[in-house]
């Protein structure tokens, strides 16, 4: 009589010495650095207590530039086989003077026509996400994600004339995301990737959702060094009701990426 358990045994170690099929994403660890040129649109309201202010249009208001070119970083971690960490980090950084064409009333304090004002806009993005590949070939890799988005915000208007008026808000605060990546390779050199992320809540003292997606091309000239290009689309929608800031805002980023993959 045959005794099956040692065959069991046998198979068992021979699977786990086996070579691991190829992954269409085999780094192990791979960090892009880009120079990111986004379009913002950003609309700002905040309230005094008793006092309603209005939405403010930082672009249209105060000329600020919506375009700016800002360092950008994404990288990814492969801590077992399917189960990877994805980061990724940005900032925009903003500001202008300019003559108002309107009257305005922002976090209580009235901005009256044909005043000069100085305008900023700060804003941080970080995002840390595990993510699990249900599919994983020699050619695609499909993933989802889940994680934390973090934000920061901060704005201010501030009169030049001797009145010295200013008002300033800022909040910041993150929410849990969901999402779903791929990534394509065709050869040893081409990459082709994507990810969509989103998620709605009331946390606390913000109730908000936001939406994110982009897309990538990468060239890998050397087995570990590429050059990456790409575009982001990124939309929140936050209402806050912080000391710091009780108001809204409605902020839209968008643009192209061009940077360079280091991978190992």
């Amino acid at each position: 009589m045959m005794r099956p358990l040692p065959y069991l045994l046998a198979a068992a170690v021979a699977a786990a010495l086996a070579p691991v099929a190829a992954r269409a994403d085999d780094d192990t660890f791979a960090i892009t650095i880009s120079a990111f040129r986004p379009t913002s649109e950003t609309k700002v309201s905040a309230y005094a207590p008793d006092v309603m202010g209005q939405s403010v249009d930082f672009e249209d208001s105060f000329d600020l530039a919506k375009e700016r070119t800002r360092p950008r970083v994404d990288g990814m971690f492969r801590i077992a086989e399917r189960h990877r960490i994805l980061f990724n980090y940005y900032n925009l950084a903003r500001r202008n003077s300019a003559v108002l064409d309107e009257d305005i009333s922002f976090d209580g304090q009235d901005f009256s026509i044909d005043t000069e004002v100085t305008a900023k806009f700060k804003f941080a993005l970080a995002t840390l996400s595990y993510e699990y590949a249900f599919v994983e070939t020699p050619k695609l890799t499909v993933g989802g994600a889940i994680g934390v988005h973090w934000a920061e915000a901060k704005a201010s208007i501030a009169a030049d004339d001797e009145t010295l008026l200013e008002a300033r808000t800022q909040a910041d605060g993150g929410s849990p995301a969901i999402g779903l990546r791929f990534l394509a390779t065709p050869n040893e050199q081409w990459r082709f990737g994507g990810y969509v992320q989103a998620f709605k809540a009331n946390i606390s003292d913000i109730d908000g959702q936001f939406v994110r997606a982009g897309v990538l091309a990468e060239y890998r000239f050397l087995k570990g060094v590429g050059v990456q290009l790409g575009y982001d689309w990124f939309n929140l929608d936050a209402d806050y009701r912080k000391t710091s800031w009780n108001g809204n805002l409605d902020l839209t980023i968008r643009g192209p990426h061009a940077g360079m993959t280091f991978a190992f």
